[in-house]
């Protein structure tokens, strides 16, 4: 086990693993474990101090309290939520509720683990949930720049996206346009450049991501 997770490797720079608990042993037992493992990890003693030092920019994933005074780690959660921050978050309880695990579940939680737990497990979790992470950032950086090629399209050129997007041969979409199958190409290819696809494929998949109701 310890030598398989030694050799994760992870895509995005400097992932964090952040822990908020109010147990101070725990909270160091687990930045020593992550630290092991080549893996920068963070702890926080309460969900205020935690709120003042996060960083939602850095990729990372959170390890959750969720029996702690003040805001639980459900509490937290929730906040975070409203905040728009999207880390996958593992909880960690000393209570066994099945209640409590259930929600912890509905709420989105990536994992959930009682105390004592065993090591290994939440290492690898945690490795998951950096990837994780990791996908979600690049999906909604793919998206920005969806949008922003989408945005540089002349109403002409959106509407042969459209026509393409939902397999219309140029031929085709000079008749529904009115216009010559020459101005469709021209049109066509100022499309393409601006939307920054080299393939239909990819042109259909970024529509989608703008228009993913049409």
């Amino acid at each position: 086990m310890n030598e398989m997770l030694h050799q994760a490797k992870f895509d995005c720079a400097s992932p964090l693993v952040t822990i908020v608990d109010d147990e101070s042993n725990v909270r160091k037992s687990l930045v020593d474990l992550f630290g092991s493992f080549d893996m920068p990890a963070i702890a926080f003693g309460g969900a205020a101090q935690f709120l003042a030092g996060f960083d939602p920019d850095r990729p990372g994933c959170l390890l959750l309290d969720i029996d702690m005074p003040g805001l639980t780690g459900l509490e937290l959660q929730s906040k975070l939520k409203e905040m728009g921050c999207t880390h996958p978050v593992l909880f960690i309880t000393g209570y066994e509720d099945v209640k409590t695990s259930i929600d912890a579940m509905k709420a989105g939680a990536a994992d959930y683990f009682l105390k004592p737990f065993d090591s290994g497990k939440v290492v690898t979790a945690a490795i998951d949930a950096i990837r994780l992470d990791s996908e979600r950032r690049l999906e909604r950086r793919s998206l920005e720049v969806a949008r922003m090629c989408f945005g540089k399209l002349t109403p002409r050129e959106r509407e042969v996206l459209k026509f393409v997007a939902h397999g219309l041969l140029n031929k085709q979409i000079a008749w529904e346009m009115g216009i010559s199958e020459i101005m469709v190409k021209l049109h066509r290819g100022r499309m393409m450049r601006k939307m920054e696809c080299r393939s239909l494929s990819d042109l259909v998949r970024r529509y989608d991501q703008v228009l993913p109701t049409e």
